[in-house]
């Protein structure tokens, strides 16, 4: 059997441009069928994502107020991401659907700059930690800086950098992310 020498730059073209890797980092993913989380949410494993970390990171308390309609919990003014659930008011499936995205571990922004260019996300990513409790607790992730709490992200950079995050840094075995 012979080969032709011009065959195998053909061969080689799609394995060249098909190896550069590629984050999903931006794409929309779920928390669950049943899940609809009513603060910041980090889920694993999200099968949908490449990391396997989808992020809801929107801090928004809902109206406190009874209601007895969607408009009552501000849709009326154009806020969409509250409904009324039996008298009170909840964060939105379709809001949290539409915000939670696929995400990454990172050290840097530019670590979150190779996204989904398709992405819900417009102002592009930050690299931050926005959990302070939990698995995730002190992790920097690749977040929306639409959702980003600036002010709080960086009291809870300060808190895990000093190894000072209660609830976090204090828990055995300790946390890679506490301290860094």
């Amino acid at each position: 059997m012979t080969f032709h020498a011009g065959v195998w730059p053909g061969l080689l073209i799609p394995l060249v441009l098909g190896g550069c890797p590629h984050s999903d980092v931006g794409s929309p993913c779920n928390h669950g069928a049943a899940f609809v989380p009513q603060s910041q949410t980090i889920t694993f494993p999200a099968l949908a994502c490449d990391q396997l970390l989808c992020v809801y990171a929107e801090d928004t308390e809902p109206p406190q107020e009874g209601c007895e309609s969607n408009e009552e919990c501000g849709s009326a003014g154009g806020d969409d991401r509250f409904v009324c659930v039996e008298g009170h008011c909840e964060l939105d499936q379709r809001h949290v659907m539409a915000r939670s995205m696929c995400s990454q571990q990172c050290d840097a922004d530019a670590d979150c700059e190779s996204g989904d260019p398709d992405s819900a996300c417009s102002s592009g990513f930050a690299c931050a930690r926005i959990q302070g409790l939990g698995d995730h607790c002190c992790e920097k992730l690749c977040v929306c800086r639409d959702d980003l709490d600036v002010a709080a992200a960086a009291a809870l950079e300060r808190e895990c950098s000093a190894d000072a995050a209660m609830g976090c840094c204090d828990r055995e075995p300790h946390p890679e992310a506490c301290g860094s």
